[in-house]
């Protein structure tokens, strides 16, 4: 799961990350969104995942740009 990012931004909430199922993603899994340039982060949850890519929607209130670095929570079992 390393050199996770956003590959594309479709709304204010709503982005698509590069790694999915591959990358063992999955959904309703909450990431950190970092942005190396303004030095914030946002919280965000996997809505939906595919094999190469997931949807996830955005809950912070910081603004989210294509080629944010994404850091994948773990998940408790």
């Amino acid at each position: 799961m390393d050199n996770i990012s956003i590959i594309r931004v479709l709304d204010e909430d709503t982005f698509f990350i590069d790694a999915g199922l591959n990358a063992q993603i999955q959904s309703q899994q909450f990431i950190e969104v970092l942005n190396p340039k303004h030095a914030y982060k946002n919280l965000a949850q996997v809505i939906d995942v595919y094999e190469d890519y997931a949807i996830c929607r955005k809950l912070g209130d910081k603004r989210i740009f294509f080629g944010d670095i994404v850091k994948p929570r773990l998940i408790e079992k």
